[in-house]
């Protein structure tokens, strides 16, 4: 677990990640902020060298533009979508692990928005 500017990620790792788990991250709703999500072009650019082999990136949202962005730049950067949800917990997928904001959000009936990618 680390503290740090996520664009900075591409100098901490080199090669050595398996996965990236984006939970409930900062939506930046302004269109002029849009650079600062963390599935924007920028950013998919910075994980690419950060991978091991096969690159995957796994989501949980309870923000639907955010989903929606994020779906769209990671099909436009090359990644497969799978296992596409917009109500996770209607799943009752007994692996999934749920974070702080998840627990709050399904407790006032929020539905929560999960993909899988892979490239």
């Amino acid at each position: 677990l680390l503290l740090l500017d996520a664009g900075n990620i591409n100098n901490v790792f080199d090669a050595e990640i398996e996965r990236i788990y984006l939970n409930f991250s900062d939506p930046w709703p302004k269109a002029r902020h849009a650079k600062r999500r963390l599935t924007s072009e920028n950013f998919l650019c910075k994980y690419d060298s950060i991978f091991k082999d096969r690159k995957n990136i796994f989501m949980k949202t309870d923000n639907d533009s955010l989903f929606e962005f994020s779906i769209d730049s990671l099909t436009n950067h090359g990644y497969n979508l799978y296992d596409v949800t917009n109500d996770l917990h209607s799943l009752n997928e007994e692996d999934n692990v749920m974070t702080e904001y998840e627990e709050k959000f399904v407790k006032q009936g929020v539905k929560i928005n999960r993909f899988k990618s892979f490239m």
